[in-house]
């Protein structure tokens, strides 16, 4: 299943992330992905039974950037406490690196502003 973060508010500490789906049951799962073909972040949670994805799509990445280092929460109720380091990670990854396509190694450097 796929879970859109269609919203994002930013307050002095937290970025908030709303979904138009219920995030009732999931749990972080500690891990990220890349779906460079739909320029997007996948951040996995787990309801002990199958995985769910947490998409941010290239729309929410700026604000990510600009807000890097604040907690990150979903609905007001999951804190996704691995997600900065798991971000960090998938940067450090994609950093000139073409296997993910040379337009999206782009996009993820300019946004986030990669030297």
């Amino acid at each position: 299943m796929r879970i859109y973060v269609n919203e994002i508010k930013i307050t002095d500490d937290s970025i908030l992330c709303y979904t138009e789906e219920s995030i009732e049951g999931l749990q972080e799962a500690g891990q990220m992905l890349v779906d460079s073909d739909n320029h997007a972040f996948a951040h996995i949670l787990d309801n002990g039974e199958s995985y769910t994805y947490l998409i941010f799509v290239q729309e929410t990445w700026s604000m990510l950037h600009e807000n890097k280092g604040k907690k990150i929460i979903v609905n007001d109720t999951l804190e996704l406490t691995e997600f900065n380091n798991e971000l960090t990670y998938i940067l450090e990854n994609i950093k000139g690196n073409s296997n993910y396509g040379k337009e999206f190694v782009s996009v993820v450097e300019d946004t986030f502003e990669l030297e």
